[in-house]
């Protein structure tokens, strides 16, 4: 089930997670909100020597963040953008929607792994430890230190584990499908084979229907 309702953002809010869907590849980034226009338009800064592809007024910004410990989410555009000044400056949100979780079915896990974020050109930028702490055959859920995190990536990563049981290390291709800005960085994946007898999601696979473990909730 999703709740969503009107409220206003507050630059207490600090960090805000951007992501701009733009072709080829989507990115994220990792942003501060410095402050609100007169007309409501949204400050942020933009990372330091970071790499950004062109983003012209009026493309598409899709954003979340954490307010009093909840998490909201908007939809605006690009009112400006400067360089020199390393800030960004988004049109008013027309709404700005309070996020409730979706529920759905994942094996309850707690395993240690590294995720490997890449760039659009399918580059590794850094390599993090992360938790995972649920699991299913088309994506899990994952921990990672927010700070740690490339300021600007591609939806795609790397992740590698090796699953409760087995004895050798599993590796999967995914893409990030949400983000969850809380003080840690929780990320939702879904997991990207290149085929039905790709070798990792048949691991996979016979690692979950040999499981008993107990079905749990989470945020997707």
């Amino acid at each position: 089930m999703k709740r969503q309702q009107r409220t206003l953002l507050s630059s207490s809010s600090n960090t805000l997670w951007l992501t701009f869907p733009a072709e080829p590849t989507s990115i994220i980034l990792r942003s501060q909100l410095l402050g609100l226009g007169m007309d409501h338009s949204l400050l942020c800064a933009l990372p330091q020597d970071s790499q950004l592809p062109d983003l012209p007024p009026g493309s598409l910004v899709k954003g979340r963040s954490l307010l009093d410990g909840d998490t909201y989410q908007f939809e605006t555009t690009i009112k400006e953008i400067s360089i020199p000044a390393q800030s960004l400056r988004l049109n008013a949100p027309e709404s700005i929607l309070h996020q409730a979780a979706r529920v759905y079915p994942r094996l309850a896990v707690d395993v240690s792994g590294t995720v490997r974020p890449m760039n659009d050109h399918g580059k590794i930028l850094a390599v993090l430890p992360v938790i995972i702490s649920d699991l299913c055959p088309s994506g899990c859920h994952v921990t990672a230190e927010a700070n740690a995190w490339p300021a600007v990536t591609s939806m795609k990563m790397m992740l590698t584990c090796q699953l409760p049981g087995c004895s050798h290390t599993s590796r999967f291709s995914g893409t990030i499908e949400w983000i969850d800005p809380t003080p840690d960085l929780h990320i939702g994946v879904q997991f990207c084979f290149q085929s039905e007898s790709d070798v990792a999601r048949l691991d996979l696979l016979h690692w979950y229907t040999a499981q008993q473990a107990k079905l749990i909730n989470t945020s997707v």
